[in-house]
């Protein structure tokens, strides 16, 4: 399990994300404020955990690891802490070098944010995982009683209560069970492809709403520091399960490449990433309260939703990646970062061209 997620390309990928988030913090000089990042911490937490919940413990590689002779309550305690050690590695070091370029991090923002990330994991894997409706409530209700705290208090209290809450998470070994995985892929019959994964993937819902969330809260906080450009509405282009679709369904991939007119197809589903991307884009620019660059932010999300999503399908209509393992070497491959590079330099373009 540790070798499925704490390789090379982990730890490429944080790397990566360090050096990028650095480079925004010291070019954006944007004070952040203690609750921003740590809504920002909660919900890149919630995105990463999620992913390893429905790519393996929902898998079909979970059950061949429970016919070893391993306790189930042991089984599930390495779970929590490769899970934890993936979010420290791409959400703890990407934010604390994101800080420290921006305004200089304290002492209190850096154990908030530690204690934050490592004591929400798993009690996000519990809740996606757990093995019984009961045991997900109790995840659930500990999450709510951590938001809330931040909430009325501060986000160090929040922090420090889901620290002391995932550290019995982990030393009560609930366990992971890959029930609902034979719910998995059930649901109503969607001639779209992207619709049809947005209704039956929990982790491509979940992916979905975190970065509308994130970018509508990056949105935010760049529009409180006056800066122009809705940076945030490039976030939601970082769908990897969408933008990954084919490679993520081998079979699906087989049937569209053999059948005729196979540009049809990834064209339409060019056309319908495009304009999902513009939705949840327009959602994250209603972030800005007077629309005074309506026009502007107009070109600037359909530009970036348009070439992300050619990106997307160009890459998987000429490099699909067909010889994985696990569903998460596809979500956690550097390529991933692609189509957000691609869309960004074109969106600003033709941002400041109708600017």
């Amino acid at each position: 399990m540790a070798g499925e997620f704490l390789s090379k390309r982990t730890i490429w990928s944080s790397l990566i994300l360090a050096a990028a988030a650095a480079w925004v913090g010291m070019h954006l000089e944007v004070a952040v404020s203690t609750q921003a990042v740590s809504a920002g911490v909660f919900l890149a937490t919630a995105a990463a955990m999620s992913s390893i919940a429905w790519t393996w413990v929902h898998s079909e590689r979970w059950p061949g690891l429970t016919r070893f002779p391993l306790s189930a309550k042991d089984l599930a305690r390495a779970a929590y802490l490769v899970g934890s050690l993936v979010v420290l590695l791409e959400v703890v070091l990407p934010v604390i070098a994101f800080i420290s370029t921006a305004q200089g991090i304290t002492h209190t923002s850096a154990v908030t944010v530690i204690l934050l990330a490592l004591g929400t994991a798993p009690l996000i894997l519990l809740l996606w995982s757990g093995p019984t409706r009961r045991h997900r409530l109790g995840a659930f209700i500990a999450l709510v009683t951590g938001i809330l705290i931040g909430i009325v208090l501060n986000p160090l209290s929040a922090a420090m209560a889901l620290a002391v809450e995932g550290t019995a998470c982990f030393l009560l070994g609930f366990e992971a069970t890959d029930a609902a995985a034979r719910r998995r892929g059930t649901g109503p019959r969607i001639s779209s492809l992207v619709l049809g994964e947005l209704m039956c993937s929990r982790m491509t819902q979940i992916n979905t709403v975190a970065l509308v969330a994130f970018g509508w809260l990056l949105n935010t906080m760049l529009h409180d520091h006056g800066a122009a450009l809705p940076l945030g509405a490039i976030t939601v282009v970082q769908n990897t399960p969408l933008n990954a679709y084919f490679s993520r369904h081998p079979s699906t991939w087989l049937v569209v490449k053999t059948c005729p007119r196979t540009w049809r197809t990834l064209g339409v589903y060019a056309v319908e990433l495009a304009a999902m991307y513009t939705v949840c884009g327009a959602l994250v620019v209603a972030a800005e309260p007077v629309p005074v660059r309506l026009a502007s932010d107009i070109v600037f999300v359909v530009s970036a939703a348009s070439s992300a999503a050619l990106a997307a399908v160009l890459m998987e209509w000429r490099w699909p990646l067909l010889d994985w393992k696990s569903e998460r070497e596809v979500i956690r491959h550097p390529r991933k970062y692609v189509p957000a590079l691609v869309a960004c330099p074109v969106s600003i373009a033709f941002w400041i061209l109708t600017h």
